[in-house]
This record gives structure tokens, sequence and C-alpha cells, in this order.
């Protein structure tokens, strides 16, 4: 199982840079929002003061043109005998004090500032010289009540109060002038320090921007859009695609996950091509294993079925070369009874079986050491590079084994494994199949036989002793009365009769004498034997050389006797002989089938002969090449007659 990925820190970045830049961004607004309304505020401060020093300018000026008037009027009065102002000039004088008044309470309000002293020791001087005023009026309007002039001291006073009082103005003036040059150019300064300010924050700004939108461009868009780019080739099948983490932030966890994401899709997506060609596999191996049954239950040709398999074999499990091999009788050699692959990948001749074999375990080379079934021993060592064989059994006995091999090294799966000894079991059932079909066969013929031969008995056998002994009696009669010819004949009716009679015997014999009850082929050799030695006195000997084991299949052996039994009956019909001897030698893969008698043999010569009709010799020498096999005989006059079959072995 896929272990799942170790965990990634990525600690939040994007949201704490974020969060820095906009408590910054913040600050920075109310930095310069603080800076600005203070200086706005200050601003307006000045504004006021200028306003202020404005008013006391103002006001200064109404001060000395008040002053300005009451002394006009006060001329007057003295030049032109104007009494009747009198009113008019107390008026002024109030204006006058009103305004002092007045300038006196805006100074209260104004901060400190360096001409302060200069300032209020010219606006005492100017309350002074005010004072002297409003005593030089009085005593003027008191004057002028009694009708009296004032003097040219008076006058003179007058004129140097006035002129002291437009001095002392214009000096306050200058002061308050001087005052708003400076409160303009502390103004001026904030303006220029406020546009400044702005100036700076829009070039700051701006620069911020510029870095924000390249930051955001490389470490948030730039990503972002490989993210999509990537999860649009994920949706389009291709799993590949990955994303590179450029920074362990928020935008390095998503493209970790996105990852992650995709290599646990691209592994669903292995594993379910994986689990797609192993269910393409498994329903191949189906559909041949099925094909193979179909073929064995259609009881087509053994070695067809068998071939098929290890074809099928070296197909589905993409191997060079295959086989089929079956133990011998002995169990002691493997023999290949089917191949698949280059010719020079099997050997001519397989060294003998183990009993690892005959243990019945599944091998698969390299990397299976516990496994110890044998390599292939039919397949050339190259071959073995990569093995996987099965046993083929026959219920719990092992029979043969099936194998593949390559000359490139491969491991072998245990699907692998369950095919083969999928492909094993079918071939073990194909042959099991076969061997009964022969079996039943073999049984058919034999039950044919033996109802012949039963029908032989009660009927041709029957008819022809009652025949026989009919014949005697008629020729004991005959005799009793006389040579005649008649009696000649009778008797030679007779004589045939019982030729014919033994002919149908030995039939029947021959006909029950097979290989049905289980004895084997050397068993009931044997027995056949003796009772053909026993009934018709000629003595037969059965040799098996090298006692080594002789198998045939159910048909083969029913030949074989057939052959040996009519080549037998030839030596009791037309040898003379005494004596006769069946010899069994094999050499594989063939038998070798002799049958010898010492009689009186006969000219090769008449085998060839149109005059002389061998209907036994050529019976026999169809059923030998009927099996794929050859007959052959060696015989001259005086020296015995032998017969030889040679016939196709079974492993």
């Amino acid at each position: 199982m896929e272990q799942p990925p170790q965990p990634v820190q990525f600690p939040g970045r994007i949201s704490r840079r974020l969060s820095l830049a906009l408590t910054a961004i913040i600050a920075m607004v109310l930095l310069v929002g603080g800076i600005s309304l203070a200086l706005a505020i200050r601003i307006s401060r000045i504004n006021d003061a200028v306003d202020r020093e404005n008013a006391h300018i103002q006001i200064t000026d109404q001060i000395q043109t008040t002053f300005q008037r009451i002394s006009f009027e006060l001329h007057q009065m003295h030049a032109a005998g104007w009494f009747d102002r009198k009113e008019d000039v107390q008026r002024l004088h109030q204006d006058l004090t009103r305004h002092l008044e007045t300038f006196r309470d805006l100074h209260r309000g104004q901060e400190n500032f360096p001409e302060e002293q200069q300032e209020l020791a010219l606006f005492a001087e100017l309350r002074e010289s005010v004072a002297q005023l409003r005593t030089l009026t009085d005593r003027m309007l008191t004057a002028s009540g009694r009708g009296w002039r004032l003097g040219p001291m008076d006058l003179a006073q007058l004129n140097v109060t006035s002129h002291q009082v437009a001095r002392k103005a214009d000096d306050l003036n200058t002061i308050h002038r001087l005052k708003v040059t400076r409160l303009l150019q502390a103004s001026q300064g904030m303006m220029r320090a406020i546009v400044a300010l702005y100036l700076g924050f829009l070039l700051v700004g701006g620069a911020l921007v510029a870095v924000a939108s390249v930051v955001f461009t490389r470490g948030i868009a730039v990503p972002l859009r490989a993210l999509a780019d990537a999860a649009l080739g994920i949706a389009e099948g291709r799993l590949e695609e990955r994303v590179a983490v450029r920074s362990p932030n928020e935008i390095g966890q998503l493209s970790h996950a996105f990852n992650v994401m995709a290599d646990r899709l691209q592994g669903r997506e292995r594993d379910l091509r994986a689990a797609h060609d192993q269910l393409e596999q498994k329903v191949r191996e189906t559909q041949t294993l099925y094909r193979i049954g179909t073929e064995i239950l259609g009881l087509h040709q053994l070695d067809r079925i068998l071939q098929s398999g290890v074809e099928k074999a070296r197909e589905l499990l993409r191997s060079e070369a295959a086989a089929l091999c079956m133990l011998t009788q002995e169990q002691d050699e493997l023999v290949a009874v089917a191949t698949s692959g280059p010719a020079d990948a099997f050997r001519s001749a397989s060294p003998p079986a183990t009993r690892d074999l005959r243990a019945g375990r599944t091998a698969a080379t390299p990397g299976d050491l516990e496994a110890h079934i044998p390599r292939c021993t039919v397949m050339q060592p190259e071959f073995l590079r990569a093995h996987l064989a099965a046993p083929v059994r026959r219920g719990e006995t092992v029979i043969g084994m099936i194998c593949v091999c390559s000359r490139e090294p491969r491991a072998f799966t245990a699907a692998d494994r369950d095919l083969l000894g999928g492909l094993a079991t079918q071939a073990a059932i194909a042959i099991e199949n076969a061997r009964l079909y022969e079996e039943v066969r073999s049984l058919a013929t034999l039950e044919e036989r033996e109802r012949i031969a039963r029908g032989m008995h009660d009927g041709l056998a029957q008819a022809l002793g009652l025949l026989h002994m009919k014949l005697r009696r008629a020729e004991e009669q005959s005799a009793a009365a006389g040579p005649s010819p008649a009696a000649d004949g009778l008797r030679e009716m007779a004589a045939i009769t019982a030729g014919a009679y033994e002919e149908v015997r030995q039939s029947i014999f021959g006909l029950r004498t097979m290989v049905s009850r289980g004895l084997g082929l050397i068993p009931t050799l044997t027995e056949y034997l003796h009772e053909f030695s026993a009934q018709n006195g000629i003595a037969v000997e059965l040799e098996v050389a090298d006692g080594r084991p002789i198998h045939f299949s159910p048909a083969s052996e029913v030949q074989l006797i057939r052959i040996i039994q009519e080549a037998l009956t030839n030596v009791r019909k037309h040898a003379g002989a005494s004596h006769a001897w069946v010899r069994l030698h094999r050499e594989d893969p063939w038998v070798q089938a002799a049958i010898e008698d010492d009689g009186r043999g006969f000219e090769p010569a008449t085998l060839t002969s149109p005059a002389r009709l061998h209907f036994g010799l050529q019976t026999m020498r169809e059923r030998a090449e009927g099996l794929g096999g050859k007959l052959e005989i060696d015989t001259a006059p005086g020296h015995g007659t032998r017969i030889i079959a040679i016939l196709p072995g079974e492993t």
C-alpha cells in the first residue's frame, strides 16, 4: 500500500505579510492624515492669527483715523469757531475709546511673539497720547463753552500728539504686518510640507504599488497561473503535471497539496490501469482455458489440444519457449510431448526427472527459493534464465510438467503461476479425457469381441460340433456296412468339420484374450501363451529384454495381441514347430515384438508369389502399419520363421 506523504509545514506568510502590509498602509495613511490634519489645523490657526493681525491693523487704522478726525474737528472749532460740533467730538472720543478696548481685547488672545514688548510699549504710548488728546479736547471744549480760544501751545501740542499717534500707529501696523508676513511664511512652509508629504505619499504609494504588483505577480499570480494550467492539464488527462513549490507560504502549501493530489491521482490511475490490464489478462486467460476446455469436450485430437495449450501458455505468459513434458511409465524420465518456440530452445534428449517433480510443487525462477521443482529438462540452459513450471496431475499423481522460459530474466507473479497451473490442469484433463475415451473405445471393442465370441460359441461352434458328431455317426454306420465311396466322403467331411470346429474354437479363444482384467500386457500375454501351449502342444516362451516394462495404448495393445495370435496361429497350422518364442524389446520410442518358431520355415520368395495367398501375414502387416509401425519377416526353409513387429510405444 502506498505510504501517505509526510506532512510539510507551511507557515502562513502571505496572510501575515498582507496583514503587516495593510497595517503599514493604514499606519502610513493615518500618519500622513494625522500630519496633514495637524498642519491643516496649524494653518487654520495661522489664518486666524493673520485675521487677528489684520483686525489689529484695522483697529490701529481706525484709532489713527478717529484720532485724526478728532484733531481735525478741534482745529476746525478753533479756526472757524464751530462750537456746535461738540457732540461729534465726544462721539469720536467714545469711538476712540472703544477702538482702544477692542485693540486690547484682541491683544489678550494672541500668542507670544518677539515684538510683543515693543507693541505693548507702543500701545501704552498710544493710550497715553489718546489720554493727552482727551485732556486737550476737554480743555478746548470747556474753553469753547466759555467763548475762549485755544492758545498756540495747545495747538502745537495737538499737532505733536497727532503726529505721535500717526507714527505710533504706523509702528504698530508695521509690527503687525511683520507678524502677518511671518505667519504667511509659516503657512506657506506648512503648505509646502503638506505638498511634499502628499508627493512623498504618492511616490511611496506608487513604489509600494509597483513592488506589490511585482510581488503579487511573482508570488501569487504566476503560481496561481501555473496551478490553473496544471489543473487544466490534469483535467485533460496529463496526470504527470506538477507545479514548483517556490515558497513556504499558502501558495506553496496549495502547490504542495496539488502535487500530492496529482501523485495520488496518478497512483490511482496506475492502479486502475494495472487492474484493467489484469482484468483483460484474466479475460484472455479465461477465454483460453474455455477454448481449451471446449476442445477437450469436443474430443479433438490429443496432440492438437496439448500443442494449443503449450502455445497459449507461451503467448499469455509472454515467454520465448514453452514445453509440456510427460513422465514415462517408470516415472524416471521426462519426454516432451508438445513444444512451442524456436527449435534451438530444446534439447534432443532429456535427463532423468527428480523426485521434486513428483512432489507436485510449482516452481518459478529467478527469486523463488522455496520451490524445488527442477527447471525444465528439455530446455537449453540459456533459455532458463526466466523459468516457470507447474505439475500436470492425474488425481494426486504427477504425470508430467508444463513450463515456460525465456532468455531474459524476469519475475513471475502469483497470477502467472495460477494461469500456468490452470493450463496444467487443462492439459491433465485433456490427457485423462483422451485416456478415458481410449478406454471406452477399448471396452466397446472388448464387449463387441465378447459378443462375437459368445455368438460363435453358442451358434457356429455348436452347429459345427453337432454336424461333426452326426457325420462321425454316419461314417461309423457306413463303415459297418462295408467300404464304400460314401463312407470315405463322410470321413473327409467329418475331418473338415473337425478342423473348422477347431478353427472356431481358436478364434473364440483369441477373441476372448484381451487386456481386459486390469492385469497389464505382460500378464495377459503370459496367460494366453500358457493356454495356447496347453491346447496345442507347442511350448511357447515369453521373454522381455532388460526386464523393462512395456506399455502401449489400449488400442495398440489390442493390435499387438492380435498380431501375436495370428503369428502363433500360423505356427500351429503351418510351421510344424514344437517350440516358439515371443520376445519383447524396448528401444525408445519403439517396441519390438518378435514371434519365432523352430518349424520348417518357407521360401521368402513365396511371399510375393500371386499363386500363394498369405492373408494372415497381410493382416498382421496392416495392423502394424495402422499403428505407425512396420512388420518384418525373417524365414528360410528348415530354419523356422521369425516375424518382427516394430510398434511405437507409450511413455
